[in-house]
């Protein structure tokens, strides 16, 4: 199968393209490497540099190529950021919109889209299935959300075959050997921490409805992430699945595992809350095993282990 991934060189990306490589599927890459990192991607592979939001780079692309099948993982994540600069994160739209044009020019019938756990806000109830309301309490959900939308539009109309997966919290290395430059989740600060990057890392909050006071959230490994999108390209209907765990783990917990696993003592001081962060998000991800036979294997631990390796921190 000749597939496009966007976002191709980056953390989630390169690892999804080096096992579809083995597979045998021919891949073309878009990456306008803001993030992702050219040596990542294996030599098998199509590159092209450039920006989803440039129409005519995204024309040519498609136009030196018959691709059966797109997964758009490309865009700006997050969530803090995107209340700051809702410009930049529009582009996560436009993005979408110009692959959209491209696919109807060049006939391709199957879209796989990296949605988010961030679509659905405030949880009314854990865990959160697929049917659970979406309500996005920050700029970053919402692109995410229209994305969606506008994709069930092109479905109806133009009979494009749409997979959303709504990622939870992506953790683990899955081999990349990848360090994020510019670190935005609680793992990979938390890291950088006791690699001296950064004198201390910050918990907000500790008066939570939680079993220690901080947040629960659900992380899910990227090998198994990588996992479910090979399952979903074989997927012969359109759908909308959750990815997680369905088991949530707390700030102060992944400190412990962290801590026990590297034997070093992390230096971390405990904040105020900070607005839009929920007590607790799990992930339901009983429709994923449903339609796609899949379910995750690889534990917070394991994931956690070999983050610390790139890190040089075990």
């Amino acid at each position: 199968m000749e597939i496009l991934i966007t976002g191709g060189a980056g953390y989630i990306g390169s690892a999804l393209v080096s096992k579809l490589v083995t597979q045998g599927h021919d891949i073309s890459v878009i990456d306008n490497l803001s993030k992702g990192k050219i040596e990542l991607l294996s030599s098998n592979t199509i590159f092209y540099k450039g920006d989803l939001v440039d129409l005519d780079f995204v024309d040519k692309v498609f136009g030196t190529n018959k691709f059966d099948c797109i997964i758009h993982i490309a865009g700006y994540k997050a969530a803090g950021e995107s209340m700051s600069m809702p410009g930049k994160y529009s582009d996560n739209i436009i993005g979408l919109i110009n692959l959209l044009k491209c696919a109807e020019k060049f006939n391709v019938k199957k879209f796989i889209f990296s949605s988010s756990a961030g679509v659905y806000g405030e949880p009314v109830y854990n865990p959160i299935d697929e049917k659970h309301p979406t309500n996005p309490i920050n700029y970053y959900g919402f692109t995410k959300l229209e994305n969606e939308r506008i994709l069930s539009w092109f479905e109806k109309t133009k009979g494009i075959q749409v997979v959303n997966l709504r990622y939870f919290n992506v953790v683990g290395d899955a081999g990349l050997n990848y360090i994020d430059p510019d670190p935005q989740n609680v793992i990979p600060l938390i890291l950088d921490t006791l690699k001296g990057k950064r004198e201390k890392f910050s918990i907000f909050g500790d008066d939570y409805d939680t079993p220690d006071g901080t947040c629960i959230r659900d992380y899910i490994d990227v090998a198994d992430l990588v996992d479910a999108h090979i399952e979903s390209i074989s997927l012969d209907k359109s759908a909308t699945i959750n990815l997680g765990t369905g088991k949530g783990v707390s700030v102060l917990e992944l400190i412990r595992i962290t801590e026990q696993l590297s034997k070093k003592k992390l230096n971390y001081d405990i904040l105020g809350r900070r607005d839009g962060d929920p007590d607790k998000l799990v992930a339901s991800s009983k429709l994923a095993k449903e339609l796609m036979g899949w379910e995750s294997k690889v534990s917070i631990g394991e994931s956690i282990k070999s983050m610390l390796k790139v890190y040089g921190l075990i």
